[in-house]
């Protein structure tokens, strides 16, 4: 009993990266398949959790090569946020990226993500509700 009453006091932190890709005055979003458990159906700035030791920019950089086979560099942090619930706090920072090569097409891991699509801004609002963090960070982007 005493060990399930300490399991329970346990909190998990996790460190999450994004980052928006700009092409022809659009960004690139992505969305989840309907079996992932966080956010599933839901369109996001692509990018992925940070592994124990991980600088953050690397972990965008192997994160966009393993979900899209697109290679990135990392520019400045848009935004910094981070929500809780009770079991867990994540602290999310979204890049800007860049692609030296941008294919017409991307290919995308279908485990990772269902739908690629480029939105301008005045189109973001149709893929985001109004307290989403990724939407809120792409509002401080085109500001």
């Amino acid at each position: 009993m005493v060990i399930f009453k300490l399991m329970k006091k346990i909190k998990n932190q996790k460190i999450v990266v994004s980052g928006i890709l700009k092409k022809e005055n659009k960004i690139l979003i992505a969305r989840r398949p309907l079996t992932k458990k966080i956010a599933p159906g839901l369109y996001h700035l692509p990018g992925g959790h940070v592994e124990f030791g991980e600088h953050p920019g690397k972990a965008l950089q192997r994160e966009f090569w393993e979900e899209f086979k697109l290679p990135i560099s990392t520019d400045d942090v848009v935004r910094v946020f981070s929500y809780q619930d009770d079991s867990s706090h994540t602290v999310g920072i979204t890049y800007k990226i860049l692609s030296e090569d941008i294919p017409k097409t991307i290919w995308f891991d279908p485990k990772d993500n269902d739908d690629v699509i480029w939105v301008k801004e005045n189109e973001v609002k149709n893929f985001f509700s109004s307290d989403d963090h990724d939407y809120l960070t792409i509002l401080k982007y085109f500001s």
